[in-house]
């Protein structure tokens, strides 16, 4: 998937922007933008990509996006064979890190939103108690003034940035990547492990992508962000693993050759490495909370 730069639409006379979205089902392009963004999905089931996680979500979720982090919800199939005008329902904010007041974040008194701020570079899903709640203010904040949102906005991220329940998205950060546009090189790596990670992927190929030796891309790979190839593409594969165990319709085996695995002592390795447990004790973590 290539991540498109999607330029938002300016609002001269407001700095958040919030909009109620209702489709037939999510799809849209691989995008990353320059602001924050806070998504509640009212309704709807599927399978979302942020960063280099890949994982489902359904009615209730609440994520915060940081600044070009890359991004798309796609819903699942069922959707595209009812098609109705609104199967899904989700509120969108997008925002500034200053929320458009330069010095803002840098006052005594905001700094538990700061810190949640630049987390959210990575992403950041909420464990939500009252997902009611969130949807009631949600939807006032649809309708209120300008002036009245961002005073919401900042009632709801504080709140937000005291839950103890959460948890950080991608393991790989792409803000300094899409931020700078450091290199076309690492964007047509990106893209071919995410549209081909359940396949064998050869260092070759990817050098051939490149334009460059396998030794030499290696090294710059790394260099640019941080994690071997490998690392990368495991955690990729990783990732869409624990979300075929979540959905509970395949065998440990079958995930892991669905993945791109052909050893299941090698995957079992890496999903501990990656995630802390074996897939067998990740799956019977899943079925306690039925």
């Amino acid at each position: 998937m290539q991540a498109h730069y999607h330029k938002l639409p300016q609002q001269f006379d407001q700095s958040i922007s919030i909009r109620h979205d209702r489709r037939p089902y999510f799809s849209d392009h691989w995008h990353y933008h320059s602001k924050l963004e806070l998504v509640f999905i009212i309704k709807g089931e599927g399978t979302r990509f942020i960063g280099d996680n890949i994982s489902g979500f359904k009615d209730g979720d609440l994520v915060l996006l940081g600044a070009y982090l890359p991004h798309v919800w796609k819903s699942s199939d069922n959707y595209l064979d009812n098609f109705n005008d609104d199967n899904v329902e989700a509120i969108v904010i997008h925002f500034q890190d200053d929320l458009g007041a330069t010095g803002l974040m840098d006052l005594p008194e905001m700094n538990t939103i700061k810190k949640m701020l630049q987390q959210a570079h990575l992403g950041i899903s909420y464990q939500l108690t009252d997902q009611h709640e969130i949807y009631d203010r949600l939807i006032k904040m649809v309708d209120q003034t300008p002036f009245e949102r961002i005073i919401s906005l900042l009632y709801l991220l504080l709140e937000l940035a005291n839950l103890e329940h959460w948890q950080l998205i991608s393991k790989t950060p792409f803000a300094s990547h899409y931020m700078n546009h450091q290199s076309k090189r690492v964007d047509s790596i990106y893209d071919y492990i995410l549209n081909n990670f359940d396949k064998d992927i050869k260092l070759n190929d990817l050098a051939s992508i490149a334009n460059m030796t396998p030794a030499s891309l290696c090294r710059f790979f790394k260099q640019k962000t941080k994690k071997s190839l490998s690392e990368f593409t495991n955690e990729v594969r990783i990732g869409f693993a624990c979300k075929l165990i979540i959905e509970d319709q395949l065998s440990i085996s079958d995930i892991c050759f669905r993945c791109g695995y052909n050893s299941l002592s090698y995957f079992n390795r890496q999903f501990k490495k990656v995630t802390g447990v074996a897939p067998s004790t990740y799956l019977k973590v899943k079925n306690s909370f039925r």
